[in-house]
């Protein structure tokens, strides 16, 4: 399991890497066009907010899995005792699984398929390509649950069979 979620990490963090120093180099192109060639690029803007939603929506996605999402920081840092904690991420687990599944993976789905006949104005991509990020993120963040609960379970196992 720590094997696939190694790859599964490391594939979302090249996506998004990759993603991001696009935005960078695609954002300075755009104020260069715009500026210094009085000639702004038409394609660039469009490009930059596809990639902006697949950045954030994989990035969130990635922040979940490595319990480092702003929300959950957050409402874990209210909780002093152990007990407390574990109900809070429990309740927090249960609510962005149900989340995720009924929104991202069900209904970013249906959005992505029925969208596929639409195309961007500019690039005449199928908006289904950009919309497939969200079932897309939801799936990775209810591996990153599902694979989050795991772990935990087997560290308490072990921690129990050391003691």
């Amino acid at each position: 399991m720590e094997k696939v979620r190694y790859w599964v990490d490391r594939c979302i963090l090249l996506v998004t890497c990759t993603l991001t120093v696009f935005l960078v180099a695609g954002a300075i192109w755009q104020v260069f066009t715009r500026f210094v060639l009085q000639n702004p690029s038409v394609f660039t803007e469009e490009v930059l907010r596809f990639s902006f939603i697949w950045v954030g929506l994989l990035g969130a996605s990635y922040a979940f899995g490595v319990k480092e999402h702003i929300a959950l920081t957050f409402l874990m840092s209210k909780w002093k005792h152990a007990k407390d904690k574990k109900a809070a991420e429990l309740i927090i687990e249960v609510t962005v699984l149900v989340f995720m599944i009924v929104v991202f993976i069900i209904g970013g789905t249906q959005l992505m398929l029925a969208s596929m006949t639409q195309t961007s104005p500019v690039l005449g991509l199928p908006m289904g390509y950009v919309y497939a990020a969200l079932p897309l993120s939801g799936l990775l963040s209810v591996y990153y649950i599902v694979t989050n609960r795991l772990m935990a379970r087997k560290e308490a196992a072990r921690g129990r069979d050391a003691a």
